[in-house]
């Protein structure tokens, strides 16, 4: 028979597959059984500017984004399919707020950094998103979002 037949053997005997599975059972429920952590810690940088979007859904599929001070003038409109990193992104602290029956306020904070980085806040999950560590063209967009809305709110002050 040999020490492969023998080894074989001895595993196809029901008592030690029922160990495996015990075994197996046992090491997932080890590595699952860690308890709710929470967001991440925001990395302690100096905020320079920040502004306020608020992301609404528009008519056909489409994402609309607006300045926070309550002008009704979208920064930006993504069409349906258009936009894809920028709608990852919303769905990804979307989620969180759904997983908590968060359905407030459909504001996010986009900071910029003393380094230049941008930093997608949500303030209601306390979770964010380092937008630069996804590459200088999603950087780019996010960029020309946070340049857009600043000019906005900006406006809309120098009209009060």
């Amino acid at each position: 028979m040999g020490w492969p037949g023998l080894l074989f053997g001895v595993l196809r005997h029901p008592i030690f597959l029922l160990l495996a599975l015990l075994a197996l059972a046992w090491s997932l429920i080890a590595v699952n059984d860690q308890e709710y952590q929470g967001p991440p810690q925001k990395p302690d940088v100096q905020i320079v500017a920040s502004v306020t979007l608020k992301v609404v859904d528009g008519d056909a599929g489409g994402v609309m984004i607006l300045p926070s001070g309550g002008a009704d003038n979208p920064i930006v409109h993504y069409g349906a399919g258009e936009g894809s990193f920028f709608r990852g992104v919303m769905r990804t602290l979307v989620r969180e707020r759904s997983a908590r029956s968060i359905i407030d306020k459909p504001e996010f904070i986009l900071e910029l950094t003393s380094q230049g980085g941008l930093i997608l806040v949500d303030e209601l999950t306390g979770y964010w998103i380092a937008i630069e560590a996804f590459g200088p063209d999603n950087y780019r967009e996010f960029r020309s979002i946070f340049d857009k809305a600043r000019e906005s709110s900006l406006v809309v002050a120098d009209r009060n």
